[in-house]
């Protein structure tokens, strides 16, 4: 089974499931990772390493971090040669319920694809706002 991981520094990754599940229906196909919410979660290393130990051998994983560069995700980049997962940094709620949508046509490039709409859907408003040529202050 295709399944998604969220992953994040506090607990984003548990809210981006429930807010994602508003839109997509609740589904046990994504599952989170909080680091540094409580004593348990200090070492993402190992919060990590028991995700990786109890997954099935037949499930394929996305795995979407907070933020590229961040221990969560440095923690994951150590991990994905053996990891047998892709990793997109840079988590959203468009890219996460795109990926949800499409987890039935799991590939590389329907991934690509999906993070290529993620960051067309990223727009400064206040361009469009001023569109007309003038310059506004907010």
């Amino acid at each position: 089974m295709n399944k998604i991981l969220l992953a994040s520094h506090g607990p984003l990754a548990t809210a981006m499931k429930a807010a994602a599940e508003l839109f997509t229906g609740p589904t046990d196909r994504i599952e989170s990772i909080c680091a540094y919410v409580d004593e348990a979660s200090m070492d993402v290393g190992v919060l990590i390493d028991a995700w990786l130990a109890s997954r099935h051998v037949n499930d394929r994983w996305v795995v979407i971090t907070d933020i590229f560069g961040g221990s969560v995700n440095n923690e994951f980049m150590v991990r994905m040669a053996d990891g047998g997962f892709m990793l997109i940094a840079g988590m959203n709620l468009g890219l996460v319920i795109e990926l949800v949508c499409g987890l039935d046509r799991l590939s590389l490039e329907n991934v690509e694809q999906s993070v290529e709409q993620s960051r067309a859907g990223i727009v400064f408003c206040n361009n469009l706002a001023t569109a007309g040529g003038e310059d506004e202050e907010f």
